[in-house]
């Protein structure tokens, strides 16, 4: 039977692993197993408890055992990694904080391109973009850059003549 015993120290550090911001749920499970098995519960009754095989809960316990805290996170997942490195994923968050151009993953992707020779579809960079906490914006439909002063002054000089209570000389 596999049964865990933890130091004080250990204790902590269940604790803080448990609460980070970032833990998978199925780590937080894993967690839990151990600390129900410290707490003296059985292997079939954390099984009951979490919902799960008494051959997952055994594995879990018996991985801890072994392996400590590290041998109950998740094994890393296949697949290719991302050309886009964290250096351009920052620089590409400098570029379009700084700049005051609104832009759209299109043109982010062509920047991308020239700048950094990586080459990403639109729907990855999205992806990038939202993991970057980069929101899209909406430009404002002003056409105060296409207004001249002169005019916008005399106009409101005109409007306010036009007003209840003027001088009805003050547009001459």
């Amino acid at each position: 039977m596999y049964r865990v015993n933890l130091t004080d120290e250990q204790r902590l550090e269940l604790h803080r692993r448990t609460h980070e911001r970032s833990a998978p749920p199925s780590l937080r499970d894993r967690l839990e197993m151990v600390r129900l098995s410290d707490a003296g519960w059985s292997i079939p009754k954390i099984a009951r408890h979490l919902c799960q095989h008494e051959q997952t809960v055994r594995r879990w316990i018996k991985a801890f055992a072994f392996g400590g805290f590290d041998a109950l996170a998740d094994k890393p997942r296949g697949g290719k990694t991302s050309a886009l490195t964290p250096a351009i994923v920052n620089a590409l968050v400098r570029h379009v904080r700084d700049s005051p151009q609104t832009w759209s993953a299109r043109q982010l992707c062509a920047w991308v391109a020239q700048e950094h020779q990586v080459h990403l579809s639109v729907g990855r960079m999205r992806l990038h973009l939202r993991r970057a906490e980069l929101a899209y914006k909406r430009t404002s439909r002003s056409l105060k850059h296409k207004q001249k002063a002169e005019e916008v002054t005399l106009k409101q000089i005109s409007l306010e003549c036009l007003k209840k209570g003027a001088m009805p000389d003050c547009l001459t």
